[in-house]
């Protein structure tokens, strides 16, 4: 895009960039004891030009808040437009996790239904102000494919919505496995991607403390010890597969974690591979069993050398018997570099909280993980 400027008495053009970077609230963030604690009010307007809050539900096919405290977080939520600068939009994100599948399938699963959900999508939707909504649904079985791609379809009712009312049309997005198998699995990506107007690829949490080695959550690359399927759980593989099966690549955003997974170590060694015994100790203040946010990775790692996994382009350190995979400057830069050179629609960030918002932990400022993405891409 272009605006106009003045300088020294001289009208100039700038050329302003315009990816994306769409930013996740976890609402159950505000829950968190002390310094950890997250609410509305500390997400800064002009880091994002997407803000996503998480999550929603659905009963008897409907689409509703999950609480009735997030009713007047919707509220403060989409006031933050008001104070931002980059015409920044808003979605409400539905996670369709395990114990929803039944609902889910449910309320996909008939014509009448699904008309009964978009309804009620577009309702809540526009008395809350959204701007669209984000549908997350990272673990489709074979048998809910035809269902998902039925449910993306909605797209159709937005823009008739949108024609019909005179405003602008609600976004769908949605928020997608990066996994090979399950992208086969599970998404007609061709067909879905017609409908969608982004794709954020879940290219996190592709290794984890639940796995008896240990091994980074999130590597650009492929590394050098992979072997089978394993050679396909990266974030370059996946978001390649998602082009090359059907999905545009402007479309397409790459997703960062802004957390470490940490492993219990079994062994003297403590390199890319070495046996680990489980989840890591809990974050202080997440409070959950080998998951740091970025603030409490520093908070452990203060002194602590980190080491490069040279073919994966991410880094990692130990700390005693702790073994954890993370995100730094460099990692960031470089995965952004990636996806400029391929020509990747943007970024997207789980989530704000995680992230050193106080500028306490960290000694580079205010949420310097977002930052830093902002700085890059925006």
């Amino acid at each position: 895009t272009f605006k106009l400027g003045f300088k020294c008495g001289f009208l100039v053009l700038v050329v302003a960039s315009t990816s994306r970077l769409m930013c996740y609230y976890n609402s159950k963030a505000q829950n968190r004891p002390n310094v950890g604690k997250f609410r509305v009010s500390d997400i800064d307007p002009d880091k994002c030009t997407h803000l996503i809050f998480a999550f929603s539900d659905i009963i008897e096919n409907e689409l509703v808040p999950t609480t009735v405290n997030d009713v007047q977080q919707y509220v403060e939520f989409n006031a933050l437009k008001q104070r931002s600068v980059l015409s920044l939009k808003t979605k409400l994100c539905l996670y369709f996790y395990f114990c929803m599948l039944n609902r889910f399938r449910t309320m996909a699963g008939s014509q009448e239904n699904r008309e009964v959900f978009i309804q009620s999508v577009i309702k809540l939707l526009r008395a809350f102000n959204f701007d669209g909504l984000d549908v997350d649904w990272r673990y489709p079985a074979e048998e809910d494919k035809q269902r998902f791609t039925e449910l993306c379809k909605l797209e159709t009712a937005f823009v008739d919505e949108g024609t019909s009312s005179n405003q602008e049309r609600l976004i769908l997005a949605a928020s997608v496995s990066a996994e090979r198998s399950t992208i086969d699995a599970g998404y007609e990506v061709e067909e879905i991607a017609k409908h969608l107007d982004f794709i954020n690829v879940l290219t996190f949490d592709f290794h984890g403390p639940w796995e008896s080695v240990t091994a980074h959550h999130s590597p650009l690359f492929q590394g050098s010890q992979d072997t089978g399927d394993a050679i396909y759980s990266n974030t370059a593989s996946a978001l390649e597969y998602w082009r090359d099966q059907g999905a545009p690549e402007e479309k397409l955003n790459m997703g960062f974690g802004a957390f470490g997974r940490a492993f219990y170590l079994s062994s003297n060694s403590s390199a890319v591979g070495a046996p680990a015994s489980g989840l890591g100790e809990e974050g202080c203040y997440t409070g959950e069993e080998g998951f740091w946010a970025s603030y409490e990775t520093c908070l452990y790692l203060d002194g602590v050398q980190t080491h490069l996994i040279s073919d994966q382009k991410v880094p990692y350190a130990t700390t005693e018997n702790q073994w954890v995979g993370f995100d730094d400057t460099i990692s960031i830069s470089t995965k952004i570099n990636y996806l400029k050179a391929n020509n990747f629609g943007g970024a997207f960030v789980w989530s704000l909280d995680l992230d050193d918002f106080r500028g306490e932990f960290c000694n580079q400022g205010k949420c310097p993980f977002v930052s830093q993405l902002h700085n890059l891409l925006v």
